[in-house]
């Protein structure tokens, strides 16, 4: 009998102990696998937020050593100065990238808005690849100067290595804002206003 007792009991503590294995799973399982995916999400939360902190980081590193002060604008107030800095400029610019500068003059300027245009005239000779060079030095320059005309010509027939052109570059220059200017009573002249006192 007690054979047959132990049996039962090991029959019985197998069967329930199966069953709270089973009901263990069932419940466990879902809670295990819940918390494996959270940490995943979590993982790939932090790679995400690792790879914005280092754009960002590349974003301030590039905001610090770009210089803040740079104006779209000509320096100076008066066209004439700005004209001859240009001037100036477009002539050694052309002369660095190994052109041959034939003219260089203002031409007359014309008031767009808030902004003065500023021509200036440039003709140059050289190599076909120094006038693109050219063409693009100017076009990223700060300030920011527009190139309006643009012609090209051979030098010989058949001979595309080295051109002519005539270009017209212009840079904006910020017009100062107009004064009230005086009032009335400061036109007047001393002596009339003493009669109308009287």
């Amino acid at each position: 009998m007690t054979g047959a007792l132990l049996r039962r009991r090991l029959i019985f503590f197998g069967l329930n102990g199966a069953i709270a294995l089973a009901v263990c799973f069932t419940i466990l399982a879902p809670i295990a696998s819940h918390f494996a995916e959270r940490n995943e999400d979590i993982l790939d939360s932090a790679a995400q937020l690792a790879q914005i902190r280092g754009i960002a980081e590349e974003a301030a590193k590039l905001a610090r050593s770009s210089t803040p002060d740079l104006d779209p604008y000509l320096p100076g107030a008066e066209e004439r100065v700005a004209s001859a800095d240009l001037q100036a400029n477009l002539q050694a610019l052309a002369g660095a990238k190994g052109l041959a500068v034939q003219v260089v003059r203002g031409l007359p300027g014309r008031e767009a808005g808030q902004w003065r245009a500023v021509p200036v005239g440039l003709e140059v000779e050289g190599a076909a690849a120094a006038l693109r060079e050219l063409v693009a030095a100017i076009e990223t320059q700060m300030p920011f100067l527009f190139i309006t005309d643009l012609s090209l010509r051979t030098l010989a027939d058949g001979d595309d290595s080295r051109m002519r052109a005539n270009l017209t570059v212009e840079g904006a220059l910020r017009i100062a804002p107009a004064s009230s200017g005086p009032l009335l009573s400061d036109n007047r002249p001393v002596g009339d206003a003493k009669v109308n006192n009287r």
